[in-house]
This record gives structure tokens, sequence and C-alpha cells, in this order.
């Protein structure tokens, strides 16, 4: 007697009932009693018979209240031998699965074509799975950001206002015209390598021969990187938005569709493999509008349509798939999910409660955690989650990057008499000031959020495994040692070389630093960061054949924009800050660690 699980697949066959099911029909107590008592004696029968043969079914037997037609029960060789364990018996059936799969595999051959399917099918739904958000890889925690290595980049140019990467190359735009190429070198263990230019563009080539003089006017504020590599877009104040190549820097196409400045590019990623109709690019501009490009050659540069719905100016944008993307609106305190093919959006409103200690002006900068996640940044210091299925924020953090203490009242008061300065103090209601944020980036598919403001860090964050809120995880980077710092400072208050704090010593007026710009002068970073943006360092995997593939995770590669001034503004400057890039590389935790 054989078992079902033991049998080849080819000989495989259930017993069923031949009668049809029908409708149970209505019969008499006496019926019901006798046919329960017919089914416990079948159910006896059986038992006695078990009993005597002394057989044991691998599935475990039904009790007699349990019992099923004769038709319909199995009987098994899965039994006993003389002296048998079970865990020998276990194993003897197993031993006995594998040789009727071999038995099988003779018989009708091993078939390594759709073996070759299902795998490439599988890697293709992962692949797709990762560039949609669906596929959630958590590796925030295996990063170790603290012992991150920097490097600054080697430039002379205005504050930086966007930089883009496309492994292995980082573009810059700055406020001085300036658009740079420049590679990235990989990781040394550990040791700074600095990025190498690779070509450079300033202001506005003019050539007579040529139909169109392509290049800005006035400062670029946003730059942009095709996914496949082969275009850089930038946009300025002057209105433009220019197409380049991304070998060369050379100017493809000028558009002059916005009727303001251009403060924010956006490629969708893998739009080529999606849609066939090119890259997808979105921009967003001062004249409170979005509009979308279709970019699939040199010679196929067109533009699509313009979409409306901010009641401000469009300060950032970023992409989530080929046809959708999320903005923010600047003033109106609005973010947007717009679905560009379905022809809707949905509003987010990011305004404050009453009871928030620090109210929203702004919303200045947002990052998409594809499918359905973003996160947004403002000018009191928040930074919020959102889900598109609920109009108010999941989780938010207040002052993520700290606050500003208010300057002393000697050095903001043209006040001389010491009694008078006292009683100033006295009525002094002067609150501390929250760092905006200023520059957001996400790693999709990832649980890695970075943030940006002006206090020297680049702050760290991860998505909790649920995405309803944001854990923080420290800084990138090392501070500067203190004999690099120009002044040391104790939880905001200015120490001056002698261990005086906040000014008591007899330094002459005016020589000290501000408590809110020497805090700003601790970190790695020395200014504003405007910009950020951020890939995953993976190992290359070549094949036999000579192909190759990327393989795990081997740290992240974090680019900052910096400048002595806000990207969008330049009522406030930093004097020792410093204009230009910078970039990180994060290992991976050792195993010690």
């Amino acid at each position: 007697m054989s078992s079902f699980f033991t049998v080849p697949a080819s000989q495989r066959k259930r017993k069923r009932d031949n009668n049809a099911p029908g409708k149970a029909r209505k019969r008499r107590e006496t019926d019901r009693s006798d046919a329960r008592e017919e089914a416990d004696g079948q159910a006896r029968r059986r038992g006695r018979q078990a009993r005597d043969q002394d057989d044991e079914s691998i599935s475990g037997s039904e009790s007699d209240d349990q019992a099923q037609p004769e038709n319909d029960i199995e009987e098994s060789e899965a039994t006993s031998e003389e002296g048998e364990t079970g865990a020998e018996r276990r194993v003897r059936l197993a031993q006995r699965y594998l040789d009727n799969i071999k038995q099988e595999i003779d018989d009708t051959g091993f078939d390594a074509e759709d073996l070759d399917r299902d795998l490439i099918a599988q890697r293709l739904k992962e692949d797709v799975d990762e560039a949609k958000g669906r596929q959630y890889r958590l590796i925030a925690e295996n990063l170790d950001f603290t012992n991150a290595s920097h490097a600054p980049f080697m430039m002379n140019t205005g504050a930086s206002t966007g930089v883009a990467v496309c492994q292995p190359y980082a573009y810059t735009v700055s406020k001085d015209r300036t658009l740079i190429k420049w590679q990235l070198q990989p990781p040394d263990r550990g040791r700074r390598t600095r990025p190498k230019q690779l070509a450079y563009v300033r202001g506005i080539k003019i050539k007579a021969s040529a139909q169109q003089q392509h290049g800005h006017a006035g400062p670029i504020l946003a730059v942009a990187a095709s996914p496949d590599g082969k275009f850089v877009a930038t946009g300025g104040a002057d209105r433009k938005l220019i197409i380049w190549s991304a070998d060369e820097l050379r100017p493809l196409k000028t558009f002059t569709t916005h009727r303001d400045g251009v403060t924010g590019l956006a490629f969708a990623p893998n739009s080529s493999n999606q849609t066939g109709f090119g890259q997808q690019l979105f921009s967003a501009s001062m004249d409170r509008s979005l509009k979308t490009y279709s970019l699939s050659g040199e010679d196929s540069l067109a533009y699509v349509e313009t979409l409306f719905g901010h009641q401000d100016h469009i300060v950032d944008v970023s992409a989530v798939s080929v046809d959708q993307c999320v903005t923010v609106g600047a003033r109106d305190r609005k973010a947007m999910w717009w679905k560009v093919v379905d022809e809707s959006l949905t509003r987010f409103l990011g305004d404050s409660s009453a009871k928030d200690e620090y109210q929203t002006g702004s919303l200045d900068c947002v990052a998409a955690l594809p499918p359905q996640n973003f996160v947004t940044g403002s000018d009191s210091g928040a930074i919020s989650l959102w889900s598109i299925h609920k109009k108010k924020a999941l989780f938010t953090i207040h002052t993520a990057h700290g606050v500003e203490k208010p300057l002393p009242l000697e050095e903001v008061t043209s006040e001389a008499d010491p009694k008078i300065i006292e009683d100033l103090k006295k009525d002094d209601r002067r609150r501390p000031i929250p760092r905006a944020i200023t520059a957001l980036a996400a790693l999709p598919g990832t649980d890695v959020v970075l943030s940006g403001s002006c206090d020297g860090w680049i702050r760290v964050w991860k998505l909790s495994d649920d995405k309803r809120s944001l854990i923080a995880l420290g800084t990138v980077g090392k501070g500067e040692p203190e004999g690099n710092q120009m002044n040391g400072h104790i939880n905001g208050d200015i120490k001056q070389p002698n261990g005086d704090v906040n000014g008591d010593s007899a330094s002459p007026r005016g020589s000290r630093t501000p408590c809110a710009l020497a805090e700003r002068l601790l970190g790695p970073v020395r200014g504003y960061v405007n910009s950020l943006a951020v890939f995953e360092r993976r190992k290359q995997i070549t094949n036999e054949f000579g192909g190759k593939k990327e393989g795990e995770c081997q740290g992240l590669c974090i680019v900052a924009g910096t400048g002595k001034e806000m990207r969008l503004g330049r009522w406030e400057k930093i004097p020792r800050g410093k204009n230009g890039a910078m970039v990180f590389e994060v290992p991976l935790k050792t195993q010690s660690a």
C-alpha cells in the first residue's frame, strides 16, 4: 500500500465520491438517529480493524465523531516496521519521497528552460518592486554614519544651490551660473577621496553661427540628472530650463515655458524602461505651475503639459514614478501629490497646530518615499512624515536641527549705559529661533532619510518598520576637534579662550562671535546645506560571460551642496561658511560594533 506523499506525481490519484452533492432534504428524527448509529458502527469496525493490523497513519487517525465515508478514506503504507522508532520512520519516508522524485525526473526529464524562466521572472519582479518602492529594505541600522569619511569638492564658485547624482558622476550648480560635472571616486578604506572635475560650464557661450544662444543669464537654482545618464537638466532664476548632454555638458535645448524662476527639477525613476517614450522630467516654478517634459533623444526633446494647483511659489518637487510626483508650495503650506495620467491631485495641509511652540510659515523641501509616503521640511524646523491615505501628517519632529538662542542685548542695541541695558534685559521677551530645514533626501526602497540645515550637520532619520514614524539615528560624520573650532560652546553658549562663558571676559566689545554663527561651525559642513543627494554603493558582480550586475549593499555615498547663504534667499550669511560641496562615504558597521 502506498501513501499520497511517497508516490510519484504521475500515479497520484484521489478517490472521489461519484455521487454529486445535492440539496439537503428534511428527514425525520428517526432517520437521523439511524444514520448516526450506522456511522458509529462503521467507525467502530474500522477502529477494530486498525488495532488488529497495528497500522499507524502518518497523518494521524480521525476520531469517531468525525468519521467519513469509506470511499473518502485512503489507506497508507507509512507503517512502522518492527523495532523502528518515530525518527527512523520519518527518515525512511523522506528517503522514499526523494527516490520517487528522482524516478519522476528520470521518466519525464529535467526542463532547465522552465527553471531559467522562473529565475528571470523573479529577478524582473524584484527590480520592478524596488523601482516602485514596494520592496522595503532595512539598511539604516547596518550603516556606520558616525565614522563616515568626508572630503570637500575643490571648486571656486558662488553658493551651491543644487546637486544631482548618477553613479559614478555628480553635478553641482551655483548662484554664479556655473554647472560642473564631477567623477566620484570609490571609497579607499576610510580615507578622503576628493571628486575629480570633468567638465565646466559658466554663463552663456555666445556663438554667432548658432541659431539659439544657450546658457543661464541668472543664478541656477536647480539641477537633475536622468537615470540613464544621458541628460542633465538645469533651471534658473532667468526662467530658463536647459537640457544638457551629460557626457560633455553640451547644451541641447533651452525651454522658456515658465513665466518665473525654475526652482525644482526631478526625473522620474526608470521612466525609459516603463513607458518607452523616453525620460520623464518634472519642473516646478515660482509661477505656481508644474510642467512635464519628454526626453527621448537629442532630437526629441518636447514639452508635454502644464498643471496648476498651488497658491504660492512651488519651491521643490520630488518624483515618485513615471506619472506621479509630490511638490511643496512655500507659503501656502501645502504639499500636493500629482497623478499626471489621471489628471488628479491630493492636497495635504501643513499648517501648525495652535499648541505648537513654533508655527510653520512655509514648506521648503520635500522627498518622496514610494509608493505612498513622503517627508516635508519647514521653516519652523519641523520634519513631517505623510501618507497619501491621510490628510494629516502621520508623525512630526519639531525643531529637528535645534534652535538658535537670541544674540546678547549688548550686541543688538545701541545703548551703552549698563543700567539701561539691565532694564532692557528684564523686559526681554525674545525667543529662540528654530533652524529651518533647507534640504531633504531619501533613498527609495529603504528606511534612510537625510536632512540638512544651517547647524553644520547632516542628520539621519530611520523610517519605522510600519512606515508611521521617524527615528533619530544621529549625524553623518564627526565634528571638528576643539583646536580647530573658532570658539567652543556649551549648550549654545560661547566659550571664550580664557574659559568665560557668554562674554563675561574682559575682551573688547564686538570681538566675540555670536552664538548662532559659532554653533553652525561645529559640524563637518561649513554653511547652509542647500541640497542633498544620496545613492547606494553596491558590490559589482561579474559572471562567467563578462556581464556585470549589482550585488549587496556596501555603504552610502552622500553629496551635499553648501553655501554661505540660502538657496532662495540672501538675508543672512555665515561669515566663515564655504561655498561648494562635500561628499560623505558611509561604511557598513563592523561585526564587532
